[in-house]
C-alpha cells in the first residue's frame, strides 16, 4: 500500500501570526559547504540547507544527510534533467543538544514508546505536534531562521531544513523541513514541490489549504481547466478530492503523484510548473557568448560568433541563427560568417534560445520563454583584404561525387579552409600547400560554399554535391 503522506504546508503569513510574540534574534554567520557548484550563484539557482539538532561533533553527519537528500533529488525527475542549473550548499549550524522537540499536544500522537516527550534546546526550536498534528515538524523560530539565511546566504531561491531526529515528519511552505528516517529523501522531494514551484497536496490536506494552483483548481471543464493540454495523457484527468464539504469542490490532475504519495513520481502537470519554475528562475541560459559587443564592424572577411549556453541533459535547447531575418542555422552553438553573407553596410546577426522541452505544453510557452540576443555588423568592402591567389585555385570536379580536389598553383604558404553548407554550417576544415583531396561520400547533396584563408587573405568557390 502506498505511504499517505501527512504533511502540510506551513505558510509565511500563518507563521507570523503563529509568532505574535517578539522572538530574540540569534543570527550568526557560519561555515558553509558547497555540495553542488554548477556556477555563480548570482545566474544559477541556489538550495541552500540548514540543520537542526545537530551538535558540533555531529556536523559531519549532518553534511552526509544533506549530500544523500540533495543527491536523491537531482535523480529524481524532472530535476535528474536540469541538475545543471543548480548550485546547493550547507549551512553548518551546531545545537547545544541534539534531536527535537515533541510536546505530545497533538491528539494523533503515537503512543510514548513509539515517539517519546522530547524538550531539546536546539537552535531553530524544531517540534513535531505543530498545529496539533504530530507529523507536522516545524523550525518555530522563524525570526532566527530568516536571519540566518540572510546573513549566510540571501541568494538562496529554496531553503531546506533538516531536522536530527529518526521520527518521520516534516513540512513545507517558505522552507522545507524533514526529519532523518528511511522516508527523509521522498519528504524532502514532497516538500521542495511546495516550496520551490508552489503546488499543492494532491490528498485533502484540510479546508484551510485550498486555493487555486497549478495542481489544484475548481475548474471541471476540460477544456478550461489549466492542465487542459495534459487530458488524457499518462493518468491525467480531473478528479474530485473528496465527496463532501469543501473537498468536494476541488478537483486534482492525477490519482498517483509525488504530492499525494511519497512513493510516486511527480505527475505531468507538477512537472510542467516544476520545468517553468526553473526556466523562470534561471532566466537566459545564454551565459556569456563573443563578440561580448554589440555592433561590430568586420575588418576581416569573417568572423566567428560563439555561445557558451548551460542545458539539460538531455539537451533540448534550440538554437535559431537568424541573418537580417532570414533563418541561418539552426542546433550549433558557434557560427562563422563570411563577408560574402553579408550585405554591404549593416547586417543584422540574432539568435533565439528555447527549451523545446516535452515536459511543457503551457499555451504560449515559445513567446514566454524565448531569449535572443543579436549583433549589427557593418560591412565596409575597404577594409576587407582579399585574396593574391584568386586566379591560381582550381576546385574540381564540380559538381562532385566522391573525391574533391582543391588545388593552389604557385603557391608558398599553407592555406587553412573551411568548407560550409547552405545552413552555414563548417562540415569539413582542413589545410594545404598546393593540393589536397576531400572525401565528400557523407556530404548531404546540395550546394556548398569553399572559405579559403591565408593570414587576413579569402577567396570562396562554390560547388555543388551531387
Amino acid at each position: 500500500m502506498k505511504a499517505f503522506i501527512r504533511i502540510i504546508q506551513i505558510s509565511v503569513l500563518q507563521l507570523l501570526l503563529v509568532l505574535s510574540t517578539s522572538i530574540s534574534v540569534k543570527s550568526q554567520t557560519f561555515d558553509i559547504d558547497t555540495i553542488l557548484y554548477n556556477g555563480d550563484p548570482d545566474k544559477f539557482i541556489n538550495f541552500v540547507y540548514m540543520g537542526d539538532g545537530y551538535k558540533a561533533e555531529e556536523l559531519s553527519a549532518y553534511i552526509e544527510h544533506v549530500t544523500t537528500t540533495s543527491n536523491f533529488l537531482f535523480t529524481t525527475h524532472p530535476f535528474t534533467y536540469y541538475k545543471n542549473y543548480f548550485n546547493v550548499f550547507a549551512i553548518k549550524i551546531s545545537s547545544n543538544e541534539s534531536g527535537d522537540q515533541h510536546p505530545r499536544t497533538a491528539p494523533d500522537c503515537p503512543p510514548e514508546s513509539e515517539h517519546p516527550s522530547l524538550f531539546v534546546y536546539n537552535y531553530f526550536g524544531s517540534s513535531f505536534d505543530y498545529y496539533d498534528i504530530h507529523r507536522l515538524l516545524v523550525p518555530t523560530d522563524y525570526e532566527t531562521v530568516h536571519y540566518t539565511l540572510l546573513e549566510n546566504f540571501p541568494l538562496y531561491n529554496s531553503a531546506f531544513m533538516l531536522v536530527n531526529t529518526p521520527y518521520h515528519g516534516g513540512s513545507g511552505g517558505w522552507i522545507s523541513t524533514s526529519s532523518i528516517n528511511e522516508y527523509s529523501n521522498h519528504i524532502v522531494v514532497h516538500e521542495i514541490g511546495h516550496t520551490f514551484a508552489n503546488l499543492a497536496d494532491e490528498y485533502w490536506a484540510g479546508d484551510m489549504y485550498a486555493a487555486e494552483k497549478a495542481n489544484m483548481t475548481q475548474e471541471t471543464n476540460p477544456n478550461l481547466v489549466k492542465w487542459k493540454n495534459w487530458i488524457g495523457y499518462e493518468g491525467v484527468g480531473i478528479y474530485q478530492h473528496g465527496e463532501s464539504g469543501v473537498a468536494a469542490n476541488w478537483y486534482r490532475p492525477h490519482e498517483s503523484c509525488q504530492m499525494r504519495f511519497l512513493d510516486s513520481p511527480f505527475c505531468p502537470v507538477c512537472t510542467e510548473a516544476i520545468v517553468l519554475r526553473i526556466i523562470e528562475l534561471f532566466g537566459n541560459p545564454i551565459l556569456s557568448y563573443y563578440p561580448d559587443q554589440s555592433n561590430i564592424s568586420l575588418t576581416e572577411d569573417s568572423i566567428q560568433f560563439n555561445l557558451n549556453i548551460v542545458k539539460p541533459e538531455p539537451n533540448t535547447i534550440r538554437v535559431k541563427w537568424i541573418l537580417n531575418g532570414n533563418l541561418f542555422t539552426t542546433n550549433i552553438d558557434s557560427v562563422k560568417i563570411y563577408s560574402n553573407q553579408l550585405l554591404t553596410g549593416n547586417n543584422v546577426l540574432r539568435v533565439e534560445v528555447l527549451d523545446t522541452t516535452n515536459l511543457i505544453r503551457a499555451d504560449n510557452h515559445e513567446a514566454n520563454n524565448t531569449f535572443s540576443l543579436q549583433w549589427v555588423i557593418n560591412k565596409n568592402t575597404s577594409n576587407i583584404i582579399v585574396s593574391d591567389y584568386e586566379n591560381n585555385i582550381k576546385v574540381y570536379p564540380n559538381p562532385v561525387s566522391d573525391d574533391l580536389i582543391i588545388e593552389i598553383e604557385d603557391n608558398n604558404n599553407i592555406v587553412n579552409f573551411d568548407i560550409i553548407n547552405s545552413m552555414g554550417q563548417v562540415v569539413y576544415t582542413g589545410n594545404l600547400l598546393n593540393k589536397t583531396i576531400v572525401k565528400t561520400n557523407d556530404f548531404t547533396p546540395g550546394t556548398y560554399i569553399i572559405a579559403l584563408e591565408n593570414g587576413r587573405k579569402f577567396e570562396f568557390r562554390k560547388i555543388v554535391k551531387k
